[in-house]
């Protein structure tokens, strides 16, 4: 009798623990659910190829990225891929912080799209910032898109020599360490391994008084030397 009174009880108990074990992942299933959908925010608006909006009029950034101003070379179209990525769709915000200008920056996703690495594989923005735990394979990315002369990375937008006019061969560079306007013409030390990154302002020039009346001033590195054009 006091057998099958045990056996009863410890049915009953193993019942009773059963029903509440399931209970409890019902409440925290559901407590997942209403965490996720929380994060997710609808983009209202896209600004370039690294900025938007949210329904909240919040501005956001996308994390390590960075993507030309639209009257750059690729900026329009590295705005329009964006929009094509996530403008009227719901967005996870992720890994939310602010960077050294005070703007809220994200790592974004759109359902299983981890659009900050899609920018920069497709060669709509370039990789740089603080270092993250996807720095690695952002690195890697854009390597890949300056190999395969994707996007911003094309002969367009990214040239060694002028494509439209070869004599007009000054190169004027916009320095991202110092943010001066230097250009170097042929003569120059580092005139070879100057790139004109017209993506990020960079322009040729047929002349010294053309670049410095475009706000660009001679490389230390031409060492005095005077322009001579090409015959």
């Amino acid at each position: 009798m006091k057998k099958k009174m045990g056996k009863g009880w410890l049915k009953g108990v193993g019942f009773l623990v059963l029903i509440f074990s399931l209970v409890l992942n019902l409440l925290f299933y559901q407590k997942i659910q209403r965490f996720e959908e929380k994060e997710l925010v609808l983009v209202k608006d896209v600004l370039d190829g690294d900025t938007f909006y949210l329904e909240n009029q919040q501005k956001v950034r996308l994390l390590n990225v960075d993507a030309p101003e639209l009257e750059y070379c690729g900026g329009l179209d590295a705005q329009n891929r964006l929009s094509e990525l996530i403008l009227g769709k719901k967005v996870r915000i992720d890994s939310a912080t602010t960077d050294k200008f005070g703007r809220a920056v994200a790592l974004v996703y759109q359902g299983k799209n981890f659009i900050n690495l899609i920018m920069v594989e497709e060669g709509w923005a370039n990789y740089e910032g603080r270092k993250i735990a996807q720095s690695e394979e952002l690195v890697a990315a854009t390597r890949k898109a300056k190999e395969e002369g994707w996007g911003i990375f094309s002969p367009a937008c990214y040239q060694r020599e002028n494509p439209d006019q070869p004599k007009c061969n000054i190169k004027g560079n916009n320095s991202r360490d110092t943010g001066e306007k230097i250009y170097h013409f042929p003569g120059c030390s580092s005139y070879l391994n100057i790139i004109v990154e017209k993506f990020m302002g960079d322009e040729w020039f047929c002349s010294e008084e053309e670049a410095e009346e475009a706000g660009f001033k001679k490389s230390e590195n031409c060492f005095g030397k005077k322009y001579t054009p090409e015959s």
